[in-house]
């Protein structure tokens, strides 16, 4: 008992040495997001109109510290944890108060850096297989493998000229090593035996603040409440747009104006946004920040131009790979594609531009469907009736109409063909409202189930789910479709584990994530066959 209780003791005194050390005001802070993440996404920005780099949650974490600590000048610099090593940025020496939009750059002096790099130097003939080689002994210890390099853009030269000595017989050049992974003597050993290296003086680099990363010129500017800095934003054409966190609001002009001035030229507008997405139409307000009162964009999507006022419309970058997914993966040329949540068409115009696909469309929002037609124009498809129809209303009619002009066509004689549905249901109908998908997927009722569709139509619902106890997100999105399909009325509690059930109607049941919407929150598609078994069974017809 008594050892038992000298056990106890001890670990509760170490817990409280530990409660105490994580309690203690002079931890270092140590941002476990990527820290350079706004730079290294702004060097693909005007390559790719868009980021494609997944956000990922910044956490901050107070690492304990031991009594032999020494603090790194606490208040003016920051310790950021990246990929290998941690790297100190000192934050300006002036008066943070007195720093704004305006006179920011006045300070480059300041901001820019200046970094002491070893070199050695070799003959230049061996200069491309040593920097190139996946085998080089050298590769690892180059400069530019350095934390304080990441998200400099454009990057550092490591190969620079040398004074030639009067008594060289050939050029050589120097190479620039890192001044945190030094070469050990066997490796130098190496290189001087087999490519003829010597040792150099030290090689200066100066890094002027346009060719740093945009978090590393806000860690330096930035007073310590708003530290850590943004560390992510989005570009659709040439508006950039932020989600400040309460923090950063009082500082949103001279974070706009930083911006602004990285990501010249293909940047004219920085703007934050304000509140969620939401309303009929799934937009959201924005508060301009610096550059242009000017929300028009053009966005070139995989050679597609899209026109529209990001303002009144609803766009997602992120869903860009998705799009090219169902091209890739589920459209044939020529095919009939039905959207009944269209938006301003990105999906619609490269099936209709790269496949030759036949566009039957909906959208609520009166300025996505002027916007969609006039992209489509731009891009030159033909948007008659016949090859790209596109209308505003309701969701669940339009649904419903795809199939009930099916059923009155195939009672009267065929006609001429003035509309894409005319006599044909879609080869697939796409459902991207994650908020609400399911709920609209009773108007498949209204479709014919009389006839043979070989191969029946493609249904896709895209879906917020979240998993429980039981399910994963996508068994939880199908037992959600098969509810909006064959609801179970009557019952108390709902069953699960429906795919199955589906299966056995021909319904070919499928489910793919597709991004994060929040913590433990995701898209999810499903998508299965509208079978004449499955049609049939929700017109109440439960013989075979």
């Amino acid at each position: 008992i008594i050892v038992g209780l000298e056990l106890c003791l001890h670990q509760m005194a170490c817990h409280t040495m530990s409660v105490h050390a994580l309690m203690r005001p002079q931890c270092v802070v140590q941002h476990h997001s990527r820290c350079a993440f706004l730079g290294r996404q702004q060097q693909f920005a005007s390559k790719w109109g868009s980021s494609r780099i997944r956000n990922h949650h910044s956490k901050l974490m107070f690492i304990p510290i031991n009594s032999n600590w020494k603090p790194i000048n606490k208040y003016n610099n920051i310790c950021f944890h990246t990929r290998h090593h941690s790297t100190t940025i000192t934050r300006l020496q002036a008066d943070l108060s007195t720093i704004n939009e305006s006179n920011w750059q006045s300070f480059s002096n300041e901001l820019e850096e200046t970094l002491e790099l070893p070199s050695i130097s070799v003959p230049a003939k061996h200069i491309h297989w040593l920097l190139s080689n996946k085998d080089s002994p050298i590769k690892s210890f180059l400069a530019h493998t350095m934390d304080e390099f990441e998200g400099i853009h454009p990057k550092i030269k490591v190969v620079r000229n040398l004074d030639q000595d009067d008594d060289d017989d050939q050029v050589r050049k120097r190479i620039l090593l890192s001044s945190t992974e030094l070469i050990p003597d066997d490796t130098f050993q190496l290189l001087q035996e087999k490519y003829h290296a010597r040792k150099e003086d030290t090689f200066n680099i100066c890094i002027p603040h346009h060719q740093q990363p945009v978090t590393r010129i806000l860690s330096k500017i930035l007073p310590e409440e708003a530290q850590p800095p943004p560390s992510s934003y989005e570009q659709v054409g040439h508006v950039v747009h932020v989600n400040l966190k309460a923090q950063h609001v009082d500082y949103g002009k001279i974070i706009g104006s930083i911006l602004l001035d990285r990501l010249q030229p293909t940047t004219k507008t920085v703007v934050n946004k304000l509140g969620e997405v939401g309303g009929p139409f799934r937009t959201y307000q924005m508060g301009l920040l610096a550059g242009e009162d000017d929300y028009f964009v053009h966005v070139v999507e995989h050679g597609v131009s899209l026109y529209f006022d990001l303002r009144k419309v609803y766009w997602c970058t992120r869903l860009e790979g998705e799009r090219t997914y169902m091209l890739k993966n589920e459209f044939q040329p020529n095919q009939i594609i039905a959207d009944a949540f269209c938006g301003c068409g990105a999906q619609l115009i490269r099936a209709a531009s790269k496949k030759g696909c036949r566009i039957v469309a909906n959208d609520l929002n009166p300025d996505a469907v002027e916007y969609c037609k006039e992209s489509a124009r731009k891009n030159g498809i033909d948007v008659s009736p016949a090859n790209f129809d596109v209308q505003c209303g309701d969701a669940r009619e339009f649904i419903m109409n795809l199939g009930m002009r099916m059923s009155e066509s195939s009672s009267t004689t065929p006609a001429s063909d003035t509309t894409i549905n005319a006599f044909k249901l879609p080869h697939h109908l796409l459902l991207n409202f994650p908020l609400d998908s399911p709920s609209f997927l009773n108007a498949l009722r209204w479709w014919p189930s009389g006839e043979v569709m070989d191969p029946p139509p493609r249904i896709h619902v895209y879906t917020f789910a979240r998993g429980d106890e039981d399910r994963t997100e996508a068994e939880v999105a199908i037992d959600m479709v098969a509810d909006g399909l064959l609801p179970e009325g009557g019952y108390s509690i709902a069953s699960k584990f429906r795919g199955d059930y589906l299966n056995e109607l021909g319904c070919n049941v499928e489910a793919r994530e597709i991004r994060d919407a929040a913590p433990g929150k995701l898209v999810i598609c499903v998508s299965f066959s509208a079978s004449r078994t499955l049609l049939r069974r929700m017109q109440g017809d439960f013989f075979d």
